[in-house]
């Protein structure tokens, strides 16, 4: 302990040692100074940058297209529907949001007191770029009583028909977040199968061994609009 006191008071006593530190200690001071002055620039004009970034609401011009399919569908049998989603059918500056699937049918035997069939439909996760695992999806259904079957697919991601809120410095890049049209192109393969069911308990029907299934596809479109707030 003594031998540092020593020396801490050597070189303090020293007048070129100490004009040295003092050299250093200024070096550092505005070194510190600089990079201080350096980074709080620019971090002010990045902040005050974002507060000036306009704020534009974004509206959706909608647009539904329907089309529908009839087959008749052997007992035991699957069957395919295809939707074939192409840029030439949206339209123009539109993109394709969600897809709404009713699968409908009847006893079609007419027979007395003859039962539905049982109909499951299977939307395969493929063919096209979408959020094939979002939480609202209804991917795969089921009837046994001629109840429509419903499903649908969130194409767009958070696109739900609301209107939403943006930064951007131009119309154009408020409105570029709805405008990727890398999603819903492309063919979708809903599959259908028929189980049918002959008889209801003691009463003895004729055979029944197809039915006939219609599936409406229901296409939600848009196009985004901003408007400066």
């Amino acid at each position: 302990m003594d031998e540092e006191s020593n020396f801490l008071l050597l070189i303090t006593e020293d007048p070129e040692t100490n004009k040295f530190l003092a050299i250093m200690m200024g070096v550092m001071f505005f070194s510190i100074t600089y990079h201080a002055s350096v980074f709080f620039h620019f971090k002010s004009e990045e902040i005050q940058l974002k507060d000036t970034t306009p704020e534009w609401n974004v509206s959706f011009e909608q647009e539904s297209q329907i089309s529908q399919e009839t087959q008749i569908i052997a007992d035991a049998q699957k069957a395919s529907f295809y939707l074939d989603i192409e840029p030439s059918s949206v339209g123009e500056g539109k993109y394709v949001g969600f897809l709404e699937i009713s699968v409908t049918y009847q006893e079609t035997s007419d027979a007395f007191l003859d039962p539905c069939d049982f109909v499951s439909v299977n939307l395969r996760p493929e063919g096209i770029n979408a959020q094939w695992n979002d939480e609202n999806n209804t991917l795969s259904g089921s009837s046994d009583n001629c109840q429509s079957i419903n499903l649908f697919l969130q194409i767009y991601p958070d696109y739900d028909g609301s209107n939403k809120t943006q930064f951007g410095s131009s119309k154009e890049e408020a409105e570029s977040t709805w405008s990727n049209d890398s999603f819903g192109f492309g063919e979708l393969n809903l599959e259908v199968e028929v189980n049918t069911q002959e008889r209801v308990s003691g009463v003895p029907t004729q055979s029944d061994d197809d039915e006939e299934i219609t599936v409406s596809w229901t296409l939600h479109a848009f196009k985004p609009l901003a408007t400066r707030l």
